[in-house]
This record gives C-alpha cells, sequence and structure tokens, in this order.
C-alpha cells in the first residue's frame, strides 16, 4: 500500500483533509502485529463436491491441520457470504502464559482477504495449556489453495483484572483540548504524544 493517495510522494494537507493513506495510521497497523499469530503449517486444497460442499486436503504426512465440526446453524446465527458447514484449526501449538494472564483467540485484525473467517474465543491459558480448536467458516464458493504461511488466529494476550465502569460529564473538554493539541501538527501528533510501543518475541 502506497503512503499516498493518486500516486502523490509528498504530503499535502488541504481543506482540512490530507493525502495520507491508512498505511499511516498506526492504531491500524499495529492491530496487525498485537500479539502473536498461527499460521498454517501446510498448503490446505479446496475443493467443492457437486451439491457445492467444501472439500479441504492437504499432504499425507502432516498431522491434521483441519477437521470438520457440527453446522454452524446448530450453535450460531450463519453468517452472510459463508458457508455453513463449520471447521476447525488444529493448531501445531500450544499457548501458556503466567499467572494471571489469559489470551484472546481471534480472527486476525483487518484480514477481511481471507478466504475463511475464525471465530473467536478467550482461554485461560495459565491454566489450560492445551493448544484447543478455533472454529472457521469458509467464504462461499471459495475454491483454491490456502498457501502454507497463511495467518489463521491471532492470540493477544492479556491481564485478567477486575474492571468497573464509570459515566462521567467531563470528558468532552479534556477531548476537545487533545483535538486542539492534534490538530496543532499536521501529521504524527498521537506517535510522538499517545503511542507506547509494545513488544511481542
Amino acid at each position: 500500500m502506497p503512503k499516498y493517495t493518486d500516486g502523490q510522494t509528498t504530503f499535502i494537507y488541504e481543506g482540512g483533509s490530507s493525502n495520507l493513506t491508512i498505511k499511516n495510521c498506526l492504531p491500524f497497523l499495529e492491530a496487525h502485529t498485537s500479539g502473536y499469530v498461527m499460521t498454517l503449517p501446510c498448503d490446505i486444497q479446496v475443493r467443492r463436491l457437486d451439491n457445492g460442499t467444501p472439500r479441504l486436503t492437504w499432504g499425507p504426512t502432516i498431522p491434521d491441520p483441519v477437521r470438520a465440526r457440527p453446522t454452524v446453524e446448530s450453535y450460531i446465527p450463519q453468517m452472510n457470504g459463508y458457508d455453513p458447514l463449520t471447521f476447525s484449526w488444529m493448531p501445531q501449538w500450544s499457548v501458556i502464559t503466567p499467572q494471571g494472564y489469559s489470551c484472546q483467540f481471534i480472527h486476525p485484525l483487518n484480514r477481511i482477504d481471507l478466504p475463511f473467517y475464525t471465530f473467536g474465543g478467550v482461554i485461560d491459558t495459565d491454566k489450560w495449556g492445551e493448544a484447543g480448536n478455533h472454529p472457521f467458516v469458509l467464504k462461499q464458493g471459495f475454491k483454491g489453495i490456502i498457501p502454507k504461511g497463511t495467518p489463521i488466529v491471532q492470540v493477544i494476550p492479556f491481564k485478567r483484572d477486575d474492571w468497573k465502569s464509570t459515566v462521567t460529564d467531563d470528558l468532552g473538554g479534556r477531548y476537545m483540548k487533545k483535538i486542539r493539541e492534534r490538530d496543532s501538527v499536521l501529521k504524527g501528533w498521537y506517535r510522538k504524544n499517545a503511542w507506547s510501543n509494545k513488544s511481542y518475541r
């Protein structure tokens, strides 16, 4: 993705907007790098039977990366644009976290281009170290090969805390103050003044 729109090569701000693309949006980019990503250990071929049902196959010596599950209608509403038949990813990795930490297992963030959707779940990985299985559905009509290395599950660890929300009326003024600070520079305020680097190794 280019940094600027319409093939431009320099930053331009005019009429209340700039020519920056979403590649310059740090919150969007950081979603891709939060936590850890499980990837496919092998190519998976998706074919369609005469009735449209998908059939998934992979190399004969590879431990099953996918297993079939009961139909999705039995559990949650069917997703528009996706097959009703549900599969599960069978990860090659287990996740164990320090005491007091859990993990959110979700579809890779902002990856709407992938030919499947992985359902999310939270596991207390300090007490349960199994890799688990992660249900997913295929996009309707998809045929082809999902290549080895494709991201299938994003794993974001978090510390379990008790939270209590409150409602306040004084945030408007604080918000506008931040907006004025942000608008005092044409770009880069969030990175310099609000963003904190995160490290996942």
